[in-house]
Parts: structure tokens; C-alpha cells; sequence
């Protein structure tokens, strides 16, 4: 999978990196959540016709224009590209969000990933919303490119129960410790990458520090856990000691990534 920074994207020629037709969507992709995989299948069905692209950023949005109220990412920047792999998107286009980037209008975005990034299909939620001020939504993002001949497509949002899945649904029942109900929102179990964190070995195990990475964890309590290497080899069943700071996992070496085992109530 490639990744291409935003900067060397907005340099590249009209006609896309390579001249190759994408087939992109676009959004922050908080938790890689089921929503989302809707979106991203969606692309993938369009190979090798065209390359299934990303559009996304490095850190979200909030924690640049709201830090005071962000509680931390469900998947780590790492993981997050991980996942898109995983998923069959061939290429990612990175944004470093920043306050001039958030002047950007709807237009001025939608006109960049048309000119380069050559799609010929688009696919976005219905509740997308781009721009200075969000002033472009997602009648308009299609609108936009209808003018322009590239087929684009709407999408609802997927459900779980009365509600539809979303990150904030998602990052709430992780903070209630409602793991279950968090891990049927996901797709797959909660997960913390814990590579790149602080770590230091404390008496029973390695601490991993999550205060400076922005990384939403269940409440304080004991939980069973699967552990894994950096590589997502070397499967440990433990479990674990979750504190207001971060992890303590119970095993000399540490781990890479710590996978709870979706059990609502697990905390002990």
C-alpha cells in the first residue's frame, strides 16, 4: 500500500500520481468502524479497474480544533493504516491537519481530488462534511462531481441496533468499559497499539503510558486480553491491569498490541 502525503499529492501533475483512476472515499475513519468498511468495500469492488484510495488524515480534526475536548483515538495512526491494508486499499492520501488546512473551502477540496487524484468513482457517507466552517455536505460533494462526469455514491449509515454505528457511539461504550457492544460497532475486538508508547517495566510486568498518544481505554479494572507481537504474530492470552494512565501487561517483553476480549463487564 502506498501513502502519499498531502503536499507531495497538491504538487503532483493534473492527472493524478501516475495517471492512474482511483476509486477514493474520504473521511477521518475514527476506529476503522463497520461504517466505514462499508465505504471502503465499496472502492475495493472497483479493482483493478481503478486503485482503491483513502482519503484521510494523520491526527483528527478535533484534537487540532478542539484539544480540550478530545478523548483520544480508537485505533492508533499506525493500526489505522494497518487496518486500510488489510481491507484492500492500495493507496492512502495523508493529510497533516492544521488550522490553514481547515480554511480550505468544500470546493477548493473536492476541486484538488478531482484534478489530482483522477477518480472515477467516489463513494461517501450521507453525513460527510468537508470545508472552512463545514460548508460542503454530501449532496454537494456529488453534485460537484456530477458536473465533472465522475460517478459517485451516497451512502447511508449502517445500523446496530435503533442507531446508526459511529465513532462517538464507539469511543462512549469503550469509556463505560461496554466492550461487547464496542466490538459489534468495530467489526472486530477493541484493540490499543501499544508500540511507540511510553513503556518501563513496573513490578508484574511493562506500564504502558497512553496520556501522551490521545488513546481512548476501558475503565480502570482488570480485563482478559489477547496479546500480540509488533508483527500481529504470537498470540498470549493475559490479562491485563487498565489504570487512569494506561496498561500494565503482565508479561517481561511487552507486547505490540493488547486485543480485549469483548465480555461486557470484563473489568474486575
Amino acid at each position: 500500500m502506498r501513502v502519499c502525503e498531502w503536499s507531495r499529492f497538491m504538487a503532483a501533475p493534473a492527472g493524478g500520481i501516475g495517471g492512474e483512476k482511483t476509486a477514493l472515499t474520504v473521511g477521518v475513519f475514527d476506529g476503522v468502524h463497520r461504517g466505514h468498511q462499508a465505504l471502503i468495500g465499496r472502492i475495493v469492488r472497483e479493482a483493478p479497474a481503478c486503485i482503491p484510495a483513502v482519503v484521510t488524515f494523520k491526527q483528527n480534526p478535533k484534537q487540532v480544533l478542539r484539544p480540550e475536548t478530545y478523548r483520544g483515538d480508537i485505533v492508533s495512526p499506525r493500526r489505522k493504516m494497518r487496518i486500510f491494508e488489510e481491507l484492500g486499499v492500495k493507496l492512502v492520501i495523508l493529510i497533516d491537519f492544521s488550522a490553514n488546512f481547515s480554511k480550505l473551502s468544500g470546493r477548493e477540496f473536492i476541486d484538488a481530488l478531482r484534478e489530482r487524484g483522477n477518480p472515477a468513482y467516489a463513494v461517501i457517507g450521507s453525513n460527510f462534511h468537508c470545508g472552512h466552517n463545514l460548508d460542503t455536505d454530501a449532496l454537494r460533494f456529488k453534485e460537484l462531481n456530477r458536473r465533472a462526469g465522475i460517478r459517485t455514491e451516497v451512502v447511508p449509515p449502517v445500523a446496530e441496533g435503533d442507531l446508526p454505528v459511529s465513532s462517538s457511539r464507539i469511543r462512549a461504550a469503550i469509556s463505560r468499559g461496554e466492550l461487547d457492544t464496542a466490538a459489534a460497532l468495530l467489526g472486530r475486538r477493541v484493540e490499543l497499539d501499544v508500540a511507540g508508547l511510553d513503556a518501563r517495566p513496573r513490578e508484574g510486568g511493562v506500564f504502558y503510558d497512553t496520556r501522551s498518544h490521545s488513546r481512548i481505554i476501558p475503565p480502570p479494572g482488570r480485563y482478559a486480553a489477547v496479546l500480540r507481537g509488533e508483527d500481529g504474530s504470537g498470540d498470549i492470552e493475559a490479562e491485563v491491569l487498565v489504570e487512569e494512565a494506561g496498561v500494565l501487561v503482565p508479561v517481561p517483553g511487552g507486547a505490540g498490541r493488547i486485543e480485549f476480549l469483548h465480555i461486557d463487564g470484563a473489568a474486575r
